[in-house]
């Protein structure tokens, strides 16, 4: 009796001691982002990163911005890490091992008959991209969008993105392939657009690693930790299966 006492309250310590160094964290994430994220707090991404750092005991409450407006947040002090972010962002943080990946490309309506065979003959159409994709597409990228001058231009809202290609306002984007997959298909359930306005899907791009950054050392360990954990047990595809029986097959 006197051993299963001190078993149990050798349990009893080491759960004391685990909640004393269990946080929560205000972590940032795009609004406009599905199947990665969802503003009910369900998607890839935001499930990844909530059971990573659960696996430590940590708890998340996630803030929902705009890409360009997490960085400066992040800076302000309002929030406690960033999720889906690169260390070419400029952000002073501390920076997780990269846990998941952008499958970006270009995108014009079928019609059109563009020939896009690399990233520099996109400066020759007006072309809307994502926020701060010139801190993510690389050197190549970011020199296309000096020679395409006010061609180029960048929007928080990525459904825009869609709707205004497929209604020609736009001559190419370019984002996430599943991104754009998805604001198709609510924009076709909308009635916004029809299947007979269809699209070119154009492979420009290599896929992007992201990362997370946190203001703690320890935070950004305890998540790649977590992440580890996720891969090691099968969890990480199993969220990703998750989404893609829910949706539509999701690149890893």
């Amino acid at each position: 009796m006197q051993k299963r006492g001190e078993v149990r309250l050798l349990f009893f310590i080491l759960m004391l001691v685990a909640s004393l160094f269990a946080k929560e964290q205000r972590i940032v994430f795009s609004y406009s982002t599905p199947p990665y994220v969802f503003t009910d707090g369900s998607g890839i991404v935001m499930t990844i990163v909530k059971e990573a750092l659960a696996y430590k005991g940590h708890t998340v409450t996630p803030i929902f911005v705009n890409i360009g407006r997490s960085i400066e947040m992040f800076k302000e002090g309002y929030v406690d890490g960033s999720s889906i972010i690169q260390t070419s962002s400029g952000l002073e943080a501390f920076y997780s091992k990269p846990f998941m990946q952008y499958h970006n490309a270009a995108f014009a309506l079928e019609k059109r008959k563009l020939a896009l065979t690399s990233i520099d003959d996109l400066a020759h159409f007006h072309l809307i991209a994502f926020q701060n994709a010139t801190k993510y597409l690389g050197e190549t990228f970011e020199a296309m969008t000096h020679k395409a001058g006010k061609n180029y231009t960048e929007v928080a809202d990525q459904k825009q993105q869609v709707y205004r290609m497929v209604k020609g306002r736009t001559d190419v984007v370019v984002m996430d392939r599943h991104i754009f997959r998805y604001y198709y298909h609510v924009l076709l359930a909308e009635k916004k657009i029809t299947a007979q306005e269809r699209y070119t899907l154009y492979e420009l791009f290599p896929p992007t690693q992201y990362q997370a950054a946190f203001k703690e050392k320890a935070m950004r360990d305890d998540f790649d930790a977590g992440v580890a954990h996720l891969k090691a047990t099968g969890r990480y595809e199993a969220i990703y299966d998750e989404y893609s029986q829910r949706y539509f097959e999701v690149a890893r």
